[in-house]
């Protein structure tokens, strides 16, 4: 089944709606710590707890950028039967990237790490597993917890500490799907209409996600199938880029890998702004880290089709709401 595209039905639709059709508080005022690789002073990592509107308390780590509202940002998901962790300490990731110029959230997912659930998801207290997920489990992460992220990301907006109409999403092997169903949300929601609709002056309530990095996606989990948002994404009109990332000797996870590519790059000049990277070995998703290489590729990637276009901040707020 096809995906819906016409705004004027996505309206106020959950993410089990679109499948159906075919588909946190300003920062605390840390004091400046450490220096970036420029030189700069950089924030303090500052953990941070969402509620989501089902009553969920989301823990997450926020790496506030020294460059306000200029700063573009990047929010890293986990595995299953992962955490946040995983992108965090001295050499991780997420610091390296607050170096060199990014606002970074990393979230602990419901029933993982330190969120708190009904014992979904893995990961979590004490190391021990919990079920694994079904259906229910990832409607909920879209609909509430990727929605308490971009909550919070619009307090720090307003608060001009990023620019949130720079985002990128980073989703390893289940947190892939999770990215690319909150992307499509995130683009189907319909503008403010504080302006005339042919005016283009309309005040967003999403269109935020620029960039998107998939490492090990899988084409089917739990009955979400990643062909329709591929291709809702990857139409040339969103100009959207693509990272997708696999271990070039597991050949299901290649396959799986390569046939999402293919799905949404099948678009005119997709080459220039969509990219399949293989790494050595057979790990899956964030397994791949530390070689270097896949953050080095994602880096280079990033600083293209997120740092460098020129997407200014803009008031988020409708117009009404401004005066």
């Amino acid at each position: 089944m096809q995906l819906v595209l016409n705004r004027s039905v996505v309206r106020g639709l959950s993410v089990f709606s679109l499948v159906a059709c075919g588909l946190l508080a300003m920062a605390s005022n840390a004091a400046f710590a450490q220096k970036s690789k420029e030189g700069e002073e950089r924030y303090d990592p500052v953990v941070k707890t969402l509620a989501t509107k089902d009553g969920v308390n989301l823990k997450a780590t926020y790496y506030q950028s020294n460059r306000g509202k200029d700063a573009p940002v990047v929010v890293l998901l986990h595995q299953a039967d992962g955490n946040r962790q995983i992108w965090q300490g001295g050499e991780g990731f997420a610091p390296r990237l607050q170096n060199e110029g990014y606002a970074v959230l990393t979230i602990d997912l419901r029933g993982h790490g330190e969120s708190k659930g009904d014992g979904a998801g893995g990961g979590g207290q004490g190391g021990k597993k919990s079920r694994p997920l079904r259906k229910q489990d990832y409607i909920a992460i879209i609909d509430f917890d990727m929605e308490a992220v971009n909550k919070f990301l619009f307090d720090e907006h307003q608060a001009e500490h990023l620019n949130m109409n720079k985002t990128a999403y980073i989703g390893p092997d289940m947190g892939a799907t999770v990215v690319a169903y909150a992307a499509v949300r995130d683009w189907s929601k319909l503008r403010y209409e504080d302006a005339p609709v042919d005016s283009g002056m309309q005040t967003p309530r999403g269109e935020n996600v620029r960039a998107l990095v998939l490492i090990s996606p899988q084409q089917n989990i739990q009955g979400f199938g990643m062909a329709a948002p591929m291709k809702f994404l990857g139409a040339p009109i969103r100009n959207i880029a693509f990272l997708v990332c696999v271990a070039e000797r597991d050949s299901h996870d290649k396959g799986q890998a390569k046939k999402t590519f293919d799905q949404v790059s099948s678009y005119p000049k997709s080459d220039e702004r969509m990219y399949f990277k293989e790494y050595p070995g057979n790990a899956r998703g964030t397994d791949l880290l530390g070689k270097r290489k896949l953050e080095d590729n994602i880096s280079t990637f990033l600083s293209k089709h997120l740092k460098e276009p020129q997407i200014p901040w803009t008031d988020r707020r409708p117009a009404d709401d401004r005066k």
